[in-house]
C-alpha cells in the first residue's frame, strides 16, 4: 500500500489522527503548488491546474512566497526571457523526459534561469525532474549562454535534471558576492547540493578562456554526487571542462563522489595549445576536498592547496582516471599546481596517462597573483603529502612519469615530507617515458624527508628515480623495500649529481614481480612481492606488507565485476551482475537508498569464493521504495576487506499510478469537486476529511483511465482545510484543500 500527500510530494503513512493532522499542518503551513502547462496562458491564467500559466518566466514573475512550488507539467516549452527564482521557491517537473524547457534566450552571458541574492541568503530550494536545453549545435548556431545561476544563496538543491546544449556553461555555483577574490572573501555558501543528474554539450573553451558544465566558487560543504557530465560534443579545442572553480574557487570541505566525467581527448599537441587542457576537475584555492569513486576520462587539476582548519587540503581516493585508448597526445593524471600541503591520494587508478601524480611548482616568491602570505618554503611550497597504494599503468610518452616534480622555468620547488608508499608504477610498452618518479628539477630546490618504499616501478626507459644532473638538493631520503624491474640504469636509481645526503637505500630489488598479465597488475601467488615489504602503517595481510598498490588476492575490488544493472518488473525490481574472476570473496552486501546518499542493508547473497571463470548472480527488491531507489552492491572478502560497486537507480514504475489533479470544496453550496488521473482503470474510494479528524465523505468510485472528474454533494462545512483522499487496493493519494463560502 502505497500514500502519497502531493501537496508535499512525499510519503506518508495512510493514518489520519487529530493530532498528526495538527502537527502536519503545524510544518506544512500553506505552501501551495502553482502550474506551468504548454496548453496554459499567462494572461488568463492563475497558476491553478485547471487554468495554468504558459511560460516559466511568468510563473517565477508571481509565484514570490517561500514555500511554494511552481511544477512543470509535461511538455516542451520555449522560454524567450530570463527567469528569476525567488529565495525558497522551489521548481519542479515531472521528469527530465517529460518536462522540457527549451531557452530561445540570445545575447552574450545571456541565462535561463537566476537564483541570486546577497551572499549568505538561505535559499531553502529544489530543482528536480526538468529538462534545460541551451539549444547550442555548433560554434555559430546557438541560443544561450548560461543554464543555472545561483549567487549567494545556501542550501539550494538541484537533482535529477538534464542540463544540455548551453554554449557557455551549465549551472553556475557562487558563494559569494566578490568578483574574482585575490583573498579569502569570508562568506561561503553552505549545504549547496548537486546530485543525480545529467550535463551533456554545455560547456566551451576558447582561446585563453574554458568553462566549466558545472562551475562552483565560495562553496563550503558542497556535496556533487551521481551525476554524469560528458563535454566530448564539440570540434578539437572546444570543450569545456566537466567540473570548473568559479571566482577563483574559495572552496572548503566540498565532496564529489560517484559521478561519471568525461572530457573530450585532448588534441594539442602540447599542454595549453589553443587554450585547452585535458582537465576533468580543475579547482583553485581549496581545503578539506574530498573527490572519491568517481570514473573520469581527463585529469585533475588543483590549485593552491592548503589544508585550513581541515586535516588535508584535498584528499583523493578510489577514483579511476581513464582513457579507455592511448591519445597520441599529452593526457595528465592528478596535477597539482603551486602549493600542495597535506594532500592524500590513495586507492586510485590511472591508466592510459603520460603521469600519474605531477606536482607543478613555479618560483617562491610567485604568489599567482593571491594576497596571502607565503607559507614556509614559498607560494610552491610542497609541505607532507602522501601517495599510497595507486596503480599507475600504461603511463606514456617520454615528457611522462609516474610521480614527478616539475618547476616551471625556474627549477627551485621546496618540498618537506613526501611519502611514497605501496604504489605500482608501469610504462607502457614501446612508448616508455624515460623516469618512473622524477626529482630532475631539482638544480635550485630544496627538498627534504623523502620517504619512497614498497613500491613497483617496471619498464621505464631512463631509469626507475632520478634526480638533477647539476645539483641533488635532496636531504634526508629514504628507500627501501622497492621493486625496480626492466627499467634503465640498470634497474637502479639514476642521481647524476650525486646521492640525496643523509640517504638510505635498502632491502630494493630487481626481479620480475609477477604481475597476473600485462593488463591485470595484481600479483600472482607465486610473486616474489608478497610479504616482501615494510610496515609504513596500512593494514596488511601475511607476515609483512606486498610490494605494489594491493595485497594479494585483492583487485580494485575484492571482486572482479563485469557489470551491475537493474530493471522494474511487476512492481519488483531486478538485479543482476556477473563478475570475472574472485579470490577469496565471501558475499554481496545489497544496499538501497531513497536520496543516494544513505543506504541500508537488504540483503545477502553468498560469493563463489574462488573463481577464474564468468559467474552470474542475481536478487530481487519484492518491496521497493516509492519512486527512485539507489542499489549498490558492497562486496565482502573473507578476509573483511571491502570495496563498493556502482549505483544503479531504479524508478518503481508502480508509484504514483494515481494522482489528484484538482480539488475543490464549496461550504455554502455542499459540493466537492475533484479530478483524479489514474494509469489504469480500477474501482477506488474518495473519501474528505476535516482538520479535526472528522469524516465528511466516504464514497466507492470508478476510476478510469487517464482523468476522471467526480462532483460529489457534501454536507454544508465551515471554511477551512480539508484532505481529499483517494484509495485502492495499492496507494492511497493525499491532497489538501481550502473550502471555499
Amino acid at each position: 500500500m502505497k500514500t502519497h500527500l502531493l501537496s508535499l510530494r512525499r510519503s506518508v503513512p495512510a493514518i489520519f489522527l487529530t493530532a498528526g493532522l495538527v502537527f502536519f499542518f503545524t510544518i506544512a503551513g500553506f505552501a501551495a503548488t502553482y502550474y506551468i502547462s504548454p496548453t496554459g496562458n499567462d494572461a488568463t491564467g492563475n497558476g491553478t491546474l485547471v487554468n495554468p500559466w504558459r511560460t516559466l518566466f511568468k510563473a517565477t514573475s508571481t509565484v514570490t512566497a517561500a514555500g511554494n512550488t511552481i511544477h512543470v507539467l509535461p511538455g516542451t516549452y520555449t522560454e524567450t526571457q530570463t527567469s528569476s527564482l525567488r529565495v525558497g521557491v522551489n521548481l519542479e517537473g515531472e521528469g527530465m523526459a517529460t518536462s522540457i524547457i527549451l531557452s530561445a534566450i540570445t545575447g552574450d552571458w545571456s541565462a535561463l534561469l537566476t537564483l541570486s541574492s546577497g551572499w549568505d541568503t538561505n535559499g531553502n530550494q529544489t530543482i528536480s525532474g526538468i529538462t534545460f536545453n541551451g539549444q547550442y549545435v555548433s560554434e555559430t548556431n546557438y541560443k544561450t549562454w548560461w543554464g543555472i545561476d545561483v549567487s549567494g544563496r545556501s542550501n539550494v538543491v538541484i537533482r535529477d535534471c538534464k542540463i544540455m546544449n548551453f554554449y557557455d556553461r551549465g549551472v553556475n555555483f557562487d558563494g559569494n558576492t566578490v568578483f574574482n577574490p585575490l583573498t579569502d572573501p569570508g562568506h561561503y555558501a553552505t549545504g549547496n547540493k548537486f546530485y543525480n543528474n545529467t550535463l551533456l554539450n554545455t560547456a566551451r573553451c576558447t582561446l585563453g578562456y574554458g568553462a566549466g558544465q558545472l562551475n562552483i566558487g565560495g562553496q563550503q560543504g558542497m556535496e556533487i554526487y551521481n551525476n554524469t557530465m560528458i563535454q566530448d560534443q564539440r570540434e578539437d579545442f572546444k570543450n569545456g571542462w566537466p567540473i570548473k572553480y568559479w571566482e577563483n574557487g574559495w572552496l572548503k570541505g566540498v565532496k564529489i563522489y560517484n559521478n561519471t566525467l568525461k572530457k573530450a581527448y585532448y588534441k594539442g599537441s602540447y599542454p595549453g595549445e589553443n587554450g585547452d587542457w585535458d582537465f576533468a576537475i580543475e579547482l583553485f584555492n581549496i581545503s578539506g576536498l574530498e573527490i572519491y569513486n568517481n570514473q573520469i576520462q581527463g585529469s585533475i587539476d588543483l590549485n593552491y592547496n592548503y589544508k585550513g582548519t581541515y586535516n588535508f587540503c584535498a584528499w583523493i581516493h578510489h577514483n579511476t582516471l581513464d582513457h579507455p585508448t592511448v591519445n597520441t597526445n599529452f593526457e595528465s593524471g592528478i596535477i597539482l599546481e603551486f602549493a600542495t600541503e597535506s594532500i592524500i591520494i590513495e586507492d586510485n587508478i590511472i591508466n592510459n596517462s603520460c603521469t600519474g601524480v605531477q606536482f607543478n611548482t613555479r618560483g617562491p616568491g610567485n604568489s599567482g597573483g593571491y594576497n596571502y602570505p607565503a607559507p614556509a618554503g614559498g607560494y610552491s611550497a610542497l609541505t607532507n603529502n602522501i601517495i599510497r597504494r595507486n596503480l599507475f599503468s600504461n603511463i606514456y610518452r617520454g615528457n611522462g612519469s609516474g610521480i614527478g616534480l616539475f618547476s616551471e622555468g625556474t627549477n627551485d620547488p621546496y618540498v618537506n615530507g613526501l611519502y611514497i608508499y605501496n604504489n605500482t608504477i608501469v610504462a607502457k610498452t614501446g612508448d616508455a617515458p624515460w623516469w618512473g618518479i622524477d626529482f630532475s628539477s631539482q638544480d635550485n630546490g630544496n627538498c627534504s624527508n623523502i620517504q619512497v618504499r614498497n613500491n613497483i616501478v617496471k619498464g621505464f626507459a631512463g631509469a626507475w628515480m632520478v634526480g638533477t644532473s647539476s645539483a641533488t638538493n635532496i636531504n634526508t631520503m629514504t628507500v627501501t623495500h622497492n621493486d625496480a624491474w626492466a627499467n634503465g640504469n640498470s634497474n637502479t636509481p639514476s642521481w647524476p649529481a650525486g646521492n640525496p645526503t643523509n640517504y638510505t637505500y635498502a632491502n630494493n630489488r630487481a626481479v620480475n614481480p609477477l604481475f597476473v598479465s600485462a593488463t591485470d597488475f595484481r600479483l600472482q601467488p607465486s610473486s616474489p612481492l608478497i610479504d616482501a615489504g615494510v610496515y609504513v602503517g596500512s593494514p596488511y595481510a601475511g607476515t609483512a606488507p606486498d610490494g605494489g598498490y594491493m595485497e594479494f588476492g585483492s583487485s580494485t575490488l575484492p571482486i572482479v565485476i563485469i557489470d551491475f544493472t537493474g530493471r522494474e518488473h511487476a512492481g519488483k525490481n531486478m538485479l543482476n551482475w556477473n563478475t570475472a574472476s574472485e579470490v577469496n570473496s565471501d558475499y554481496f552486501s545489497i544496499e538501497r537508498s531513497n536520496d543516494g546518499r544513505t543506504y541500508f542493508e537488504i540483503g545477502r547473497v553468498n560469493a563463489s569464493g574462488f573463481s577464474s571463470t564468468e559467474v552470474i548472480y542475481n536478487f530481487t527488491d519484492a518491496t521497493p521504495l516509492d519512486g527512485n531507489n539507489y542499489y549498490r552492491l558492497k562486496m565482502v572478502d573473507r578476509d573483511g576487506s571491502l570495496e563498493y560497486s556502482k549505483v544503479v537507480v531504479i524508478a518503481n514504475t508502480k508509484s504514483n499510478m494515481l494522482r489528484i489533479n484538482y480539488a475543490a470544496i464549496s461550504g455554502n453550496a455542499g459540493t466537492a469537486s475533484v479530478i483524479i488521473n489514474s494509469t489504469t482503470a480500477q474501482p477506488a474510494n474518495l473519501s474528505i476529511i476535516d482538520i479535526s479528524g472528522r469524516l465528511v465523505l466516504n464514497s466507492a468510485i470508478q476510476l478510469q483511465k487517464g482523468n476522471t472528474t467526480i462532483n460529489k454533494n457534501i454536507p454544508a462545512v465551515a471554511s477551512g482545510i480539508y484532505l481529499i483522499r483517494v484509495s485502492t487496493s495499492t496507494e492511497n493519494v493525499v491532497r489538501k484543500t481550502i473550502s471555499s463560502n
